[in-house]
């Protein structure tokens, strides 16, 4: 546990006259509030997950904000990485402390301090295994889901929809999981889908391809009382907790999915976006194309993405490079 009484890296108490310094979960608070009341929703979780996450490793109810400095956020990295955390949910913490710290120095609410924070602690992005399904996995759904639709024609069959809703996802250009849960019937028109990303509030148009108008067909008869295009949402309940219900038994049943058509890589609901942008990057799309089509805001962001090419790839060019000076493979 992080010790505030009597550890060096407390600033001097007298300085908490000076001016206005509000606690960090009163700002946190507020900021959350603020950004619930604007529909992002998301965003004000992650900031609560993040207090939280201090208040753990501090052992107190509240945080004074003069006391976070560069030594503080060391100190807490330390703590994460200890207890075994990624390199992303260190940075993911960092960056939502960042923006709270950046937003209460803007509105007036806590002082800004005389260092640059955060160029100690990690806060960039790091690049994991990427995760994307192979072309022949998205085929074997597919033709899974057109024999399980014979005898289904209802839109019931939980596994099918399952299996509608994945590759709905990959087939609207990696469309995330949650934009397709809340896409309305208002959204189509004159032959497109256009919504705005919830993460980012971008606006994004999709044309109507005959696979998606094929899924959403196969959901008609289940949504024609709803204002919602699939029967994830329910507009009479909390959206926000139908949402995330929805979101636990989609990737239940992904899981199930993979067992069952023995795929090669265990599914989920974000693997659809991955393997959107792999299967474009290997079909030589270009990447600003595919950052465009995924709705992000930077190259940077798609590459994350982008699955690195199989090394048997990279072998056999290294074989035709090699021939092409020695003469043999």
């Amino acid at each position: 546990m992080y010790k505030l009484n009597g550890s060096p890296l407390v600033t001097d108490r007298r300085k908490r006259r000076q001016g206005k310094n509000m606690d960090l979960v009163a700002l946190t608070g507020k900021l959350a509030n603020d950004l619930e009341r604007e529909g992002r929703v998301r965003t004000a979780r992650a900031y609560n997950s993040t207090l939280r996450s201090v208040l753990l490793f501090t052992g107190r109810k509240t945080f004074p904000a003069e006391e976070l400095n560069s030594g503080f956020l060391k100190c807490y990295e330390d703590y994460l990485l200890l207890r075994g955390r990624s390199m992303n949910t260190v940075s993911f913490y960092m960056r939502n402390l960042r923006a709270i710290y950046n937003k209460g120095v803007r509105l007036g609410l806590i002082r800004e301090r005389g260092e640059d924070l955060f160029m100690g602690v990690y806060t960039g992005i790091y690049r994991t295994v990427k995760r994307a399904a192979r072309k022949q996995d998205i085929r074997k759904i597919r033709e899974w889901l057109t024999s399980r639709k014979d005898s289904d024609c209802r839109g019931k069959d939980p596994l099918a929809a399952c299996a509608c809703y994945f590759l709905f996802c990959f087939y609207a250009r990696g469309m995330s999981f949650v934009d397709m849960a809340y896409l309305k019937r208002t959204d189509i028109r004159e032959g497109k889908i256009t919504y705005r990303r919830r993460k980012t509030g971008q606006l994004l148009e999709i044309k109507l391809t005959p696979e998606l108008n094929e899924i959403i067909g196969y959901f008609s008869s289940s949504t024609q009382n709803s204002i919602f295009l699939f029967p994830v949402m329910k507009k009479e309940k909390n959206e926000r907790v139908v949402y995330e219900t929805g979101l636990r038994l989609q990737n239940f049943r992904l899981k199930e999915l993979s067992r069952i058509l023995g795929l090669g890589t265990v599914l989920s609901t974000h693997i659809a976006r991955h393997t959107w942008a792999t299967v474009a990057k290997r079909e030589h799309v270009p990447l600003s194309v595919i950052s465009e089509s995924l709705g992000h805001n930077s190259e940077k962001t798609t590459s994350i993405y982008l699955a690195s090419f199989d090394s048997r790839v990279l072998d056999r060019a290294n074989r035709r490079v090699a021939f092409s000076i020695t003469g043999r493979y």
